[in-house]
């Protein structure tokens, strides 16, 4: 047997038994970053959640830890998951990748909420993201460098010499879809950015990581995250300049994007010339991130446009449209109930087989207006509890930044990772709460990526 997995496993057992934060960290970054390999008949994300699972099974709670299943948003949760179980089921179409989405979400979930409570803060979760940010921020920088174009090649599965998928005609399998790397860097620059206006980052040699992760969603091509992105900077800025104290920051922070997205910029330009990029690549980038958004503006303006550069704007609104008319076109109960998940490319209801590239459409597709309303029930409610604090967690806006992300997208609102992170936020509300029944509300969000000894071993 390999020495390193040897080693490996030795090193994993130890630390899920004196370190189990330290494994919390690693499975939250697997699930965030989209990491997964085989080994044997299972695959590692499983069999690392699932060990996580049983440590934190036989360890005592925090002492403050309310029952997992005491907290009304973390019941909605779990409520909306098992409908969408009960309609699959009722639909036949349960099959082994959505029996292991739902366990994975299960974990995520409860693992998230036990974590926050014992560690009292959220600095295993939010190191996972910024970790995750780093290694998809890494994958582009590769795929750039190695091959010059998409699809996305992955570092780990280079590393591990696991062989690439090849179609018929002999290209690269798009085995990854690049939006999510941007997605995952957006999702990171908007946790750096309201982390540094709310002074809860201690080591200020992080704030080097917003122009890198403005450059991922760049690199990505990603507009829906770069659509987020704008967005969410916008709107913190604007809540800062209500405060005329806060004015001078404001203008700070103003001049510090300038700089990120020229240093964006310079970077992106240094990439082209020094990876030797062909001339192709950059200009279906450039059509991407300029050309196809300005001529899709014409369109709906009623202005001359370039049909040819429209491109995938066109066939997602064309998409979306299609999965309308399929919606209206469903039976009354399964419009109210949905026709379950995965029912939208099972029934091939699709135009060219392929999903509606809008969160919203698929989930009240597959949902329905039942599924829907209750699932923006608890994003909603779970996001106003939040935003009565004073300062702003910067886990809901991450929550805030997938919703308009999934404007262009599909699974990712019921993803693990979204209902992971949901689930902490929740988590970490219900705490302030409880904190500030007691005593004046204490700050959880402070930046440390130091991991002290856990207080309540088994």
């Amino acid at each position: 047997m390999n020495p390193v997995l040897i080693l490996g496993g030795l090193f994993f057992v130890l630390a899920l038994i004196f370190k189990p934060e330290l494994i919390a960290g690693l499975f939250f970054t697997l699930t965030i970053a989209d990491i997964n390999f085989e080994m044997g008949p299972a695959n590692v994300r499983a069999l690392i959640g699932l060990a996580l699972f049983a440590r934190t099974i036989i360890s005592k709670p925090a002492p403050i830890q309310p029952k997992f299943f005491s907290v009304p948003g973390i019941q909605h949760i779990f409520i909306f998951v098992l409908y969408t179980v009960l309609i699959t089921s009722l639909y036949d179409i349960v099959d082994d990748r959505f029996i292991k989405s739902t366990f994975l979400t299960f974990i995520s979930v409860y693992c998230a909420y036990y974590y926050l409570f014992l560690k009292g803060n959220m600095v295993i979760l939010k190191t996972a993201l910024l970790i995750s940010g780093v290694i998809c921020f890494a994958d582009l920088l590769y795929t750039y460098a190695v091959a010059g174009e998409f699809p996305i090649q992955r570092i780990f599965l280079a590393v591990m010499h696991v062989p690439h998928e090849v179609t018929e005609d002999g290209k690269l399998a798009e085995l990854y879809n690049h939006n999510f790397f941007g997605q995952v860097c957006g999702m990171t620059f908007v946790f750096l950015f309201n982390e540094f206006i709310n002074d809860r980052i201690k080591h200020k040699l992080l704030l080097l990581l917003m122009p890198i992760m403005a450059l991922g969603v760049m690199m990505s091509t990603s507009r829906s995250s770069l659509l987020a992105m704008i967005c969410i900077t916008l709107f913190l800025m604007v809540r800062e300049l209500k405060d005329k104290s806060k004015a001078k920051r404001v203008y700070r922070i103003f001049g510090m994007m300038l700089i990120a997205i020229f240093l964006s910029l310079f970077v992106f330009v240094f990439l082209q010339d020094a990876l030797h990029l062909s001339s192709d690549f950059i200009e279906s980038i450039t059509n991407r991130l300029i050309d196809e958004p300005i001529q899709m503006v014409n369109k709906h303006l009623g202005r001359n446009y370039n049909v040819q550069q429209l491109d995938a704007l066109d066939w997602r609104e064309d998409a979306a449209r299609v999965a309308k008319e399929r919606f209206l076109q469903l039976h009354f109960n399964e419009q109210l109930f949905g026709i379950g998940t995965g029912g939208y490319i099972f029934r091939k209801l699709g135009v060219w087989g392929i999903n509606p590239h809008n969160g919203m459409l698929l989930l009240i597709i597959e949902s329905g207006i039942v599924g829907l309303a209750y699932y923006f029930y608890l994003l909603i409610s779970s996001l106003r509890q939040s935003f009565r604090h004073p300062k702003i967690s910067s886990m809901a806006l991450v929550t805030i930044f997938v919703i308009i992300y999934c404007l262009g997208q599909n699974e990712e609102l019921t993803s693990s990772s979204t209902l992971m992170i949901v689930a902490a936020l929740i988590a970490e509300t219900k705490l302030l709460n409880m904190q500030a029944e007691v005593r004046p509300p204490v700050e959880l969000s402070d930046m440390s990526f130091d991991f002290p000894e856990p207080e309540h071993e088994s």
